[in-house]
């Protein structure tokens, strides 16, 4: 089982490992190299002019993942301001040119509700990620339209909603089991 770019990677509901627990994964690469994606569910406690140098606006910044946090990851829905970005999905682009996006946005060409910046990625080398597939770690989803889930708070249950019915039963589950 394989996906592409611009399709979802959800955590199984019982994935306990607190980089993932009920994460949303963009994919935005499968290849004979492995895989990578940007958890697009996950807000950093920071907006971006508090994790950058320079002037930034104070706008929302994902955590991407646990590989390279200390870098800067962007999707985008602007190709014509940002070249160089590598198609994810509808109308959706990872990546560009840094220089084009940061003019872009200091100069008010491009809005946050066009662009989603996150501190990270998610990462696996070559055959792993299909490894956690056949083991029940991910369910795997293609994303469909941008409309139907950009920046949605709550994209996990909604879905969910097309999960098997074995799966269902645990989207419920508190975070913490001792607040049942």
């Amino acid at each position: 089982m394989q996906g592409k770019p611009g399709d979802f990677l959800l955590a199984h509901p019982l994935l306990e490992d607190e980089n993932f627990e009920r994460s949303i994964v963009l994919l935005t690469q499968w290849d004979e190299d492995g895989a990578a994606g940007l958890i697009i569910n996950r807000l950093s406690d920071f907006t971006l002019d508090q994790a950058l140098k320079g002037t930034w606006p104070a706008w929302k910044l994902y955590i991407g993942g646990p590989v390279r946090t200390d870098s800067l990851y962007f999707v985008h829905q602007r190709p014509d301001l940002i070249s160089g970005g590598l198609l994810v999905g509808d109308a959706l682009y990872f990546g560009g040119d840094f220089d084009a996006m940061q003019h872009a946005v200091r100069h008010d060409l491009i809005d946050e509700g066009e662009i989603l910046f996150a501190a990270g990625y998610a990462g696996w080398t070559q055959g792993q990620l299909e490894g956690e597939l056949d083991e029940g770690s991910w369910v795997l989803q293609p994303s469909g339209s941008c409309e139907t889930w950009w920046k949605r708070e709550d994209l996990y249950p909604l879905l969910a909603q097309n999960w098997p019915d074995e799966l269902k039963l645990w989207v419920n589950k508190p975070e913490v089991p001792y607040w049942n």
